[in-house]
């Protein structure tokens, strides 16, 4: 009798309408901050993510499915989705946008031992964001984690971490190492570990609780810029109401990350659904330009494991704007401008970069917006906003209620 091979599953009806329904509300939460689709190959070249994801990666080492073509080459079926995105980034020049937002959905693999919700074909939702360096970043895919938990009712809890940068994780990772060697002296993976530190405490062994727990924390460890782009991050999205919680353990599996780190969990102590963070210089590593980046992944399966129910969404925003401020004191109030309009439905993207009004103008108009909302220190004064047709050039001032239909 034919059957699937282990770890690969049929979806089948009452299933699949849940799966579409989920599909659908992702996607619509993507597009209300200016996301767009793209699709990249189940194949991609296996050198791509040998090298992002790193050679001690558990991915790489042993869950990735490679092998050779008849034309003599490598190939692996994609086990994540941030890599050949950079990588179609930069094969077809997106980042000259000068920022870039993009969403995916789609089967991955990894040849992992089948369990609950996990499979050897599973499939992901994910979002990148290219050109961002400041934490305004980390404030965007963190409201927009918020706002799918909110379609939910998912509950998600939020915990987040620093990794450093260039400067200063090497101190770390040194002393860490050191801490590797007088601790686990017999350990299996001692040798592993010794090699990226950075494994023990991405390890999930139940054994090494406490030896993660007494570990030295990156924090002592953070320059003074880390520092200060972790603090304004959360300070930031923790005032436009997104909670969150540091966790000094919190590490991920691959070797792309810098700085922002985090994780989202549907319920108390359960699996993670959704992991992301920066990863600043994987363009740049890949042979692109130096372009900062961010994102996460959510697991689908463990979604739906999650969640009791599906609910019901529109497929498209009712309307979309592109919002431009007179400066990046007026980006708090922007953003949660941008956050009540989306509650009504409305699609809102920004420049988070916030440069010279000029230069936000001409990228709304580069990315095709007909309609922009201008918010400088008078209109924010007076709960109103300047509405441009891109088309037409024409101005109007209206008020903030009106927008809202309030």
């Amino acid at each position: 009798m034919v059957r699937n091979p282990k770890g690969m599953r049929d979806l089948l009806p009452p299933e699949t309408p849940r799966w579409r329904r989920l599909e659908v509300a992702l996607s619509y939460a993507a597009l209300l901050y200016g996301y767009a689709e793209i699709r990249t190959p189940i194949l991609e070249f296996a050198e791509l993510f040998r090298k992002g994801l790193g050679d001690e990666s558990d991915v790489a080492l042993k869950e990735m499915y490679e092998f050779e073509d008849k034309g003599g080459d490598r190939l692996a079926l994609r086990p994540e989705g941030t890599a050949p995105v950079a990588r179609s980034v930069i094969q077809h020049h997106l980042h000259e946008q000068g920022l870039v937002r993009l969403y995916y959905l789609g089967p991955m693999f990894r040849r992992e031992k089948p369990q609950a919700d996990r499979y050897r074909q599973f499939h992901q939702f994910g979002i990148e964001l290219f050109g961002v360096q400041q934490p305004y970043g980390e404030i965007e895919v963190l409201l927009l984690l918020k706002r799918i938990s909110n379609l939910l009712s998912l509950g998600l809890k939020l915990k987040l971490n620093s990794l450093g940068c260039s400067e200063c994780r090497p101190q770390y990772m040194e002393s860490l190492r050191q801490y590797v060697e007088s601790v686990l002296t017999e350990d299996p993976e001692r040798e592993r570990f010794l090699r990226n530190p950075l494994k023990l405490l991405d390890s999930k062994r139940p054994d090494l609780t406490e030896v993660k727990r007494n570990a030295p924390r990156i924090h002592e460890y953070l320059c003074n810029d880390c520092k200060e782009h972790f603090n304004t991050a959360i300070s930031l999205a923790e005032h436009l109401g997104v909670s969150l919680e540091l966790d000094h353990e919190l590490a991920r599996g691959f070797d792309y990350y810098t700085r922002t780190v985090f994780e989202g969990f549907a319920v108390e102590g359960g699996a993670a659904v959704v992991g992301g963070g920066r990863y600043d210089h994987l363009v740049a590593y890949y042979g692109g330009p130096d372009v900062p980046g961010i994102g996460f992944a959510i697991g689908l399966e463990r979604l739906l494991g999650a969640l009791q129910e599906v609910p019901l969404t529109a497929v498209e925003p009712r309307d979309s704007y592109f919002l431009v401020t007179t400066g990046p004191e007026l980006f708090v109030s922007a953003m949660a401008f941008a956050e009540r309009l989306r509650d009504k439905g409305i699609a809102v993207a920004l420049d988070l970069r916030q440069g010279k009004i000029h230069k936000q103008m001409r990228l709304a108009d580069r990315l095709g917006y007909q309609k922009v909302l201008i918010m400088g220190e008078d209109e924010a004064q007076r709960d109103e906003v300047t509405l441009r047709d891109m088309v037409s050039g024409e101005q109007l001032r209206i008020k903030q209620e009106v927008l809202l239909g309030e």
